[in-house]
């Protein structure tokens, strides 16, 4: 209903809606504080945006992952690689079982 040469009744219609009530709606929403009566734009606008690759990327051999884990009186601790990923899975698959 906002666009450039739409009518609020066109609109209305191809929706199978009164074009008062559309009507009543757009002016409750006007009623609103901050509300902007411009026509909303045919496309989202284009932001361009810098990034730059880290200065010292970390080997993936180097990552790893930390699990605690608790048992009893005590707690299991895990610190796994990521490229072994897989492998940590086996393990507490079995360790569940």
């Amino acid at each position: 209903c906002k666009a450039p040469d739409v009518s609020i009744a066109s609109v209305a219609l191809q929706h199978g809606l009164n074009t008062n009530l559309v009507s009543k709606w757009i002016r409750l929403i006007d009623a609103k504080p901050g509300s902007d009566r411009s026509p909303l734009p045919n496309k989202p606008a284009f932001i361009a945006l810098s990034c730059s690759a880290p200065l010292d990327p970390t080997p993936t051999d180097m990552l790893k992952v930390q699990i605690t884990l608790p048992h009893s009186k005590a707690e299991i601790g895990l610190k796994w690689q990521t490229s072994e990923i897989p492998a940590l899975a086996e393990l507490l698959k079995a360790l569940a079982t």
